[in-house]
């Protein structure tokens, strides 16, 4: 018996896709990606970066259970930790799909200050659930 080949969903890629449609479609001028934004100024847009923070766990081949850390940068500490509550809440609400097949709550706000940057950061994290595809 052969066991399928199965290419797990990238977490990252499927977070900053969905969240990049549904902060604009909430009115938000933002940027959303998987790196800092460089180089950040007091003038950069609100940025959301979205990191993996491991797969503690996963059921071969159906799901992978990703820890997604959601940070938001931006010049004021009630602004980034709006934003990064805007984005969990946003990933939370997940319908599923695009590999997602739900989302569930890991950590609340966390803010702290860029020292390089003078960047004010929130982060949030939330456990990404996501599906294997057949290759």
């Amino acid at each position: 018996m052969t066991k399928p080949v199965a290419i797990p969903t990238d977490a990252e890629r499927a977070t900053v896709d969905y969240l990049t449609a549904a902060l604009a479609t909430r009115g938000q001028n933002v940027t959303c990606g998987v790196n800092e934004p460089t180089p950040w100024a007091d003038a950069t847009k609100p940025h959301v970066q979205v990191m993996s923070d491991g797969t503690p766990s996963a059921t071969y081949p159906m799901t992978a259970a990703v820890t997604i850390r959601l940070t938001a940068w931006a010049t004021g500490t009630t602004a980034a930790k709006s934003l990064a509550g805007l984005a969990q809440g946003i990933m939370l609400a997940h319908p599923g799909g695009g590999g997602i097949q739900s989302v569930n709550f890991l950590t609340g706000m966390q803010p702290t200050k860029d020292a390089d940057t003078g960047a004010q950061l929130a982060t949030a994290t939330v456990r990404v659930n996501t599906s294997y595809s057949e290759a």
